[in-house]
């Protein structure tokens, strides 16, 4: 067991990297049809508009293809050179191959698209962006000073800290109004038409109050109640599942897969839980640590130690 918990408390951060890369790539990969429309020359947006949006003193993947010349190739714009090359850094990351470039180039392409101007910008990226900070330092920058698995354990706990101030104060925001205690909150999130749901609800179903306020309550508790995570095993276990089955539950209902799956991943390496072993087995044994052993010389017939030995057969 000591072992076992070894392992996963030298391995969280570097498990947590490489997932975030592929729901990067992923997450990419599907803005890529519109890539142009969003991020290149053919905007819809005026692009005083979008200046206005910015950070001030800061630069954007808007204000740094404005000033690049025209791209060599006429079928493809500069937004698709830095789209193809955030997937590619996002691979890399995956299969930790080149880690420290990929993962630093990754964290500033992402702060380029999504960070900077936050025309586009959703909680999701700034969830991402916060997981390859993380990534950055404890996994590329090393610490000359503490040995490497002492560092990535402090890495491993400061993130848990930044995921329990953000699942508390998120419970505590949600639990001064009315409309969480409700379940009203809840009725209007899963019939928001912002994505396609895969699990789309009726509107007869507001004729089941109970259900909703119970949905609502039970949010509030797993948000609220997520310092617990801290306590034990035992209730870890119970409080870290019921937040996959919430983020399982926004996923469905809502459409939110890429910031549901963010997060599910996110609890999964964090508090090191059982499904992370199952769906992540690949992954965790190649990181794992293993002692060097010592390599002992087999004895064969030739040699008999008896009386000065049996040396013959050396001249």
């Amino acid at each position: 067991m000591n072992r076992e918990k070894q392992v996963s408390t030298d391995t969280a951060l570097r498990l947590l990297s490489r997932g975030l890369g592929l729901l990067l790539a992923t997450d990419m990969w599907r803005l890529w049809p519109d890539l142009r429309m969003l991020f290149g020359q053919g905007t819809f947006l005026d692009g005083r508009i979008i200046l206005v949006q910015q950070r001030p003193d800061t630069l954007s993947i808007h204000t740094l293809i404005a000033n690049l010349p025209k791209s060599p190739l006429a079928r493809l714009e500069w937004i698709h050179f830095f789209g193809l090359l955030y997937i590619i850094c996002s691979l890399a990351a995956f299969f930790d191959r080149y880690t420290r470039p990929a993962i630093l180039g990754l964290f500033i392409l992402h702060y380029l698209f999504f960070i900077a101007n936050h025309t586009w910008s959703y909680g999701a990226d700034y969830l991402a962006q916060t997981g390859l900070f993380f990534s950055v330092i404890f996994c590329s920058i090393g610490n000359r000073w503490l040995p490497r698995y002492t560092w990535t354990a402090l890495g491993s706990k400061l993130f848990r800290l930044q995921l329990t101030a953000v699942y508390f104060f998120a419970g505590l925001g949600k639990a001064i109004g009315p409309t969480w205690w409700n379940g009203e909150a809840v009725w209007k999130a899963i019939q928001q038409p912002l994505s396609p749901a895969l699990l789309s609800i009726p509107r007869s179903a507001h004729q089941f109050p109970s259900i909703w306020t119970a949905l609502g309550i039970a949010t509030l508790l797993l948000e609220i109640g997520y310092p617990l995570l801290w306590v034990n095993k035992r209730i870890r276990i119970y409080i870290s599942t019921g937040i996959i089955l919430m983020h399982i539950g926004i996923a469905l209902t809502m459409g939110l897969i890429h910031f549901s799956s963010l997060m599910i991943w996110y609890n999964l390496c964090a508090w090191d839980h059982p499904l992370l072993h199952r769906i992540a087995k690949p992954l965790i044994k190649p990181l794992e640590t293993t002692e060097p052993t010592l390599q002992v010389r087999t004895a064969t017939a030739d040699l008999d130690t008896r009386k000065g030995g049996n040396n013959n057969h050396i001249k």
